[in-house]
């Protein structure tokens, strides 16, 4: 009941006046609606996908096909050259090129080595599930082909029985799960994902400053002189901290996913989960670096020193490919790089147990921040 008491204060302190309530509530909302009107919200919008065909065989017929029948590509064969189209995915016009060399069929259906070639700007999830799709119906042509070899046919009971074997393979047609399929402005997606983060830390550092306040001001040393038990005073600190950072998420989440539609590749409880183990995590960081601050003053500088260089580090604005090796491995050290991590697994079809170890990785940061933390937090110090 202690504890509860304590958590509340917690809370009014930090978000019960009007000025509280805009700069942690409002604004967070405010300028994350900002970023998905900006950059487009909507992730039902088909992908232009060029396809030169060079070869125009019945296998190649086939790749075309597969691709036809997925609703997030709109496939078309341009007559531009082979050159001009990578420039078009260069510029950004196209999506991507898929080329299909001369005598694919006929070099397939002698058992010889005939690939298609995807060509893209950029890595992104639909991409990577368009090369599956392209891999895996090449695939099934080399084992059809195979199989059909293996009877010894004439060449025109080769392609007969390559053809019935196709069709019966049609019965149970390669799928890929429609989370891998989203197509996403990859830019509106990071700047969310990562806003969404700086703003969580940025709450926790609001309540945090209670705490030091009131360090500082020798509260905390009265409230410890109170027939109160210390667990319950750490608990209700702790469980202030928690639910102003659940309040602002489900907030921030329940505005941009059901107001604004903005389609995070991830069903709002798993993303909720996610966020909740890097909230801990946060809450671990920022107790730790207020325990190491000896001057009142000094507390603004936690958004400062810790939260944007880590959120800067972490891929928050920009994704870490983008950056120098040696800063891609130092990201590894921040929870905000194993909250995005983990967000971009399940969203390409991973389900929260296997991202298990992402999800442990922000709780080891949240343990081990936090028993520093309340270490090094002495209440009694002034």
């Amino acid at each position: 009941m202690s504890s509860l008491i304590i958590a509340q204060l917690n809370i009014r302190r930090t978000i019960g006046s009007h000025k509280g309530f805009i700069s942690f509530v409002l604004i967070p909302i405010l300028v994350i609606s900002a970023i998905v009107g900006i950059f487009g919200s909507s992730s039902n919008d088909k992908v232009n996908i060029a396809v030169r065909d060079e070869d125009g065989g019945w296998l190649s017929k086939q790749i075309i096909s597969s691709m036809l029948s997925i609703d997030t590509y709109q496939v078309n064969e341009p007559t531009g050259s082979l050159v001009q189209l990578k420039q078009e995915v260069y510029d950004g016009n196209l999506g991507a090129v898929v080329y299909i060399p001369s005598g694919f069929t006929d070099s397939l259906l002698v058992g010889g080595d005939s690939a298609v070639q995807l060509f893209r700007k950029s890595e992104q999830l639909w991409n990577v599930s368009l090369g599956i799709t392209l891999t895996e119906v090449t695939e099934r042509i080399v084992r059809s082909v195979r199989l059909a070899s293996e009877a010894n046919p004439n060449p025109q009971q080769k392609v007969e029985l390559v053809r019935k074997l196709l069709d019966q393979q049609q019965e149970n047609p390669f799928t890929v799960k429609s989370e891998q399929l989203v197509h996403r402005n990859n830019n509106a997606y990071i700047l969310v994902i990562g806003l969404m983060l700086m703003f969580v830390m940025i709450m926790v550092n609001q309540s945090i400053h209670g705490i030091i306040e009131d360090r500082e001001n020798r509260t905390m040393a009265r409230i410890f002189s109170a027939p109160v038990r210390a667990w319950e005073i750490a608990w209700g600190n702790f469980l202030g901290c928690l639910l102003l950072g659940t309040f602002q998420l489900v907030l921030i989440l329940t505005g941009t996913r059901y107001v604004l539609g903005f389609d995070f590749g991830v069903s709002f409880g798993e993303l909720l989960v996610i966020m909740e183990f890097f909230l801990l995590a946060a809450i671990g960081i920022s107790t730790a670096a207020a325990g190491l601050i000896k001057n009142f003053k000094q507390i603004g500088s936690i958004n400062h020193l810790v939260v944007i260089p880590t959120c800067m580090l972490g891929g928050c604005f920009w994704s870490t490919s983008m950056m120098p090796d040696f800063m891609q491995k130092l990201s590894n050290f921040v929870p905000q790089r194993w909250a995005i991590v983990a967000l971009e697994r399940v969203s390409s079809g991973a389900t929260l147990s296997e991202v298990s170890l992402e999800i442990g990785i922000l709780l080891l940061f949240a343990v081990v921040l936090l028993a520093y933390g309340a270490y090094v937090l002495k209440p009694s110090q002034s």
